[in-house]
C-alpha cells in the first residue's frame, strides 16, 4: 500500500529572481542550502539507531555512526552562522539590504551563544569535525580513558570497517577536555544532551533565518503567488516513523548474503 504525504509547494521560478541583485541571490541560495542541509542531517540523526545492545562490538559501531552525524550536523550549523556573521560585517558585500538581513539573522543567533552546549559544539567543530588536528590529538591523549577501545574491526566491505581508537582520542578525549570538571557519568551524559539540544535550537534558528531572507527577498515581492498543497503517493520504504525502522549499521549486497 502506498503512503501519502502532504507537501505545500510555493512555485518560484528563475525569472522571479531576476530582479534581485547578485548578492541578494547569493544570500538566498546560501540560506536555502544551509537550512536544507540542517534539516536533512537532523532527520538522518533521528533515524539512526541510538539504543545500545550491550555487545561491545555492535555498540562501538552504533556510537560512531550517531556521533559522526551529530558532529557533522553541528559543524554545518556553525558554518552557516560564520557565513552570516561575515556578511553582517560587510565582508564580501556592500549591498545594504543583504547586510541588514544578515545582521537580523546574526542577532537572533546571539541567544544561542548563551545556551549550554554552545561551547562544546564550537570546540568539536573546530577540532574533530571540519578539521583534523594533529595538535588537538596530542592534547586529547591525556584525557583518554584507561578503558578506551583500541581494537580494529575489519570487514570485507570498507563501509563496515571501523577503528574506535580515533573516536576515543579525537572525539571522546576532546569531550573529556571540555568537561574536565565533570566528575560523574550523569554529568557527562548531560553535556551530550546539552549539545544535542543546542543543535536542535540552532536548526530552528537556521530555518527562521531562511524564512526571513526568503520572505523579504522573494515572497513579499510576489504577493499574488499562491501556495498549493501537493499529495505525494510514496512507496512505504520512503516513509518512516521516528520510532520505527532505523538506519542499518552493517551493509550487505542482499538478503542473506
Amino acid at each position: 500500500m502506498k503512503a501519502i504525504e502532504k507537501i505545500v509547494e510555493i512555485p518560484i521560478y528563475w525569472d522571479d529572481l531576476k530582479s534581485l541583485s547578485l548578492d541578494e541571490k547569493a544570500l538566498l541560495a546560501l540560506a536555502s542550502y544551509a537550512a536544507s542541509e540542517s534539516n536533512t542531517i537532523s532527520k538522518l540523526y533521528l533515524f539512526s539507531t541510538h539504543k545500545m545492545t550491550g555487545d561491545e562490538i555492535v555498540d562501538s559501531a552504533i556510537s560512531i555512526q550517531i556521533m559522526v552525524l551529530l558532529r557533522y550536523w553541528s559543524a554545518k550549523l556553525f558554518e552557516f552562522f560564520e557565513s552570516i556573521s561575515e556578511i553582517s560585517n560587510s565582508r564580501g558585500t556592500k549591498d545594504d539590504n543583504v547586510i541588514r538581513l544578515a545582521k537580523e539573522s546574526f542577532d537572533a543567533f546571539s541567544i544561542l551563544e548563551g545556551l549550554r552546549g554552545y561551547e562544546i559544539a564550537r570546540a568539536i567543530r573546530h577540532e574533530a569535525t571540519n578539521h583534523y588536528s594533529f595538535k588537538a590529538a596530542k592534547k586529547n591523549i591525556g584525557h583518554v580513558s584507561d578503558r578506551a577501545n583500541c581494537k580494529l574491526y575489519l570487514h570485507n566491505k570498507d563501509g563496515n570497517s571501523w577503528y574506535p581508537f580515533g573516536e576515543e582520542v579525537m572525539f571522546s578525549g576532546r569531550l573529556n577536555r571540555a568537561g574536565a570538571s565533570l566528575r560523574t557519568k550523569e554529568e557527562k551524559n548531560q553535556l551530550l544532551k546539552d549539545w544535542l539540544d543546542w543543535n536542535l535550537s540552532a536548526t530552528r534558528w537556521a530555518n527562521k533565518a531562511y524564512e526571513l531572507i526568503a520572505t523579504e527577498l522573494v515572497l513579499d515581492r510576489l504577493p499574488d503567488r499562491n501556495a498549493r498543497q501537493k499529495l505525494l503517493w510514496l512507496e512505504p520504504e520512503l516513509v518512516g516513523e521516528i520510532e520505527g525502522r532505523k538506519t542499518p549499521i552493517f551493509l550487505r549486497n542482499g538478503v542473506g548474503r
